[in-house]
């Protein structure tokens, strides 16, 4: 058994409204990961569908009351789609590089068919003299044309002379008559500029996160490739410094507005006129071409705002529930009691079984409260160390019931420090009118200056 104690409580209440953040959160998380996986056609629709399975899971547990799982799990979920947003952007890199090698070897083929074809003195198209205008499948169209033209199937299903003569000037002799094998030849014979393509890799890069800044660097890429000498190892660097920090950038803008559809997810679910003005704020963030430090100033701003609207709830809920499990265990609980409590930092109320004696809440609920059993300076009542000590011990079996109280509601309420019955004296307030509620406020008022 103790006497006066320090606890710590929380609610089913808050402990609800944690693990609703950190879903909301997680939701925002899939919603940015789903449109950057659409974007750059690194998802499909299973992998949809099992991402939003898991959080149906989460809201399977919170539904349950399974709040500590909730909370180790969810933050796990969110790191793990972050890593595998990298994952799939690391293999989206990969075959934006493949795409992009294999444009260059068809264009590459297209140039060496166009030249043997002019020198042979025969008609060049458009699309193979200048195959960087013309999309992959009319240049593709374009040299299976010339190829049927240069090896047509002959009436008996051979090919004639002419054709075989024009075809073996071009390498594409009767042994090599297959586009597919000709091309995989020009293919083989393809060198692939080391320095241009490790800076093609780091603009796809760039281009799966921030589309429209990619854009940007295209020119000086080309202007790279054209050039030679020192100056090509200049700009070569340069650019490689710059779109480092641009995906740097856009990455944490992703991150960032990830963040803040969370916590805007977090305010719709709180009610109040504070919650839609600071809703309406994150959505003004979240705007079109606003800067990196906009962004980031919004985001620290709203998770301060939201914090506080948290503590305060979880405060009031504390409170609350206080008060509510003393009042169902006897103790006299009168309207207004939660405002006198936040007015005065503390709260006495009368036990309906000891009328002389009662029970002091008092401190910070967003941290800790202090307990301890009050005696009232009633006219009548003479001062026993024996009867003080039986109070304190009744109020011990009474803090254990309200424990179990909690505790079956989903709450917790443990103690952090307590002194032992009888190892202080019991602190004597003024006896408490209740006739009125003015009367109590006075009440708890001069309690707070009474002094043992």
């Amino acid at each position: 058994m103790s006497g006066p104690k320090v606890v710590r409580i929380v609610t089913r209440e808050e402990l609800v409204a944690i693990c609703e953040g950190q879903i909301a959160a997680f939701e925002a998380m899939v919603g940015s990961w789903e449109r950057f996986g659409e974007r750059n056609r690194c998802v499909d629709q299973q992998d949809i569908e099992q991402t939003r399975d898991r959080v149906r899971a989460m809201r399977a547990l919170l539904a349950g009351d399974n709040f500590a799982e909730v909370q180790k799990r969810v933050p796990a979920e969110i790191s793990f789609l972050k890593s595998d947003m990298d994952r799939r952007m690391n293999a989206a890199a990969d075959a934006a590089a493949v795409t992009r090698k294999r444009a260059h070897q068809l264009r590459r083929s297209a140039e060496t068919l166009a030249r043997s074809l002019r020198d042979k003195g025969l008609p060049v198209p458009e699309e193979l003299s200048n195959p960087s205008r013309h999309s992959d499948k009319a240049v593709r169209k374009a040299i299976s044309a010339a190829f049927s033209e240069l090896a047509p199937a002959s009436s008996d299903g051979g090919i004639s002379d002419r054709q075989r003569a024009i075809a073996d000037s071009l390498g594409v002799g009767e042994e090599r008559t297959s586009l597919a094998a000709w091309l995989e030849g020009q293919s083989a014979d393809f060198v692939d500029d080391p320095l241009v393509a490790a800076l093609d890799r780091r603009l796809d890069e760039l281009r799966i996160f921030d589309p429209e800044a990619a854009t940007s660097f295209a020119a000086r890429l080309d202007a790279v490739a054209a050039e030679s000498g020192t100056r090509r190892g200049l700009l070569a660097d340069s650019l490689t410094i710059d779109l480092s920090a641009a995906r740097r950038e856009a990455v944490h803008r992703i991150d960032i507005k990830s963040q803040l559809e969370g916590v805007r997810a977090e305010f719709a679910s709180i009610e109040g006129q504070l919650a839609d003005n600071l809703i309406l704020e994150v959505e003004q963030a979240l705007a079109p071409r606003v800067t990196i430090d906009r962004l980031q100033t919004a985001l620290d701003e709203a998770k301060l705002a939201l914090e506080a609207i948290r503590n305060e709830q979880a405060m009031a809920l504390r409170r609350h529930a206080m008060l509510e499990g003393l009042a169902e265990l006897g103790y006299e609980v009168r309207q207004g009691m939660e405002t006198a409590w936040v007015e005065h930092g503390r709260v006495v109320l009368r036990s309906s079984k000891s009328p002389d004696y009662g029970v002091e809440l008092g401190g910070n609920p967003e941290s800790l409260l202090q307990i301890r059993t009050v005696a009232f300076d009633e006219p009548h009542r003479v001062k026993d160390a024996t009867r003080d000590v039986k109070a304190e011990a009744e109020f011990c079996t009474d803090f254990q019931a309200l424990q179990t109280l909690l505790t079956a509601s989903g709450g917790d309420l443990s103690i952090v420090k307590a002194l032992g019955v009888g190892a202080t004296p019991v602190k004597t307030v003024p006896a408490m009118e209740s006739a009125s509620q003015s009367a109590l406020l006075t009440s708890t008022h001069n309690s707070r200056v009474t002094k043992n």
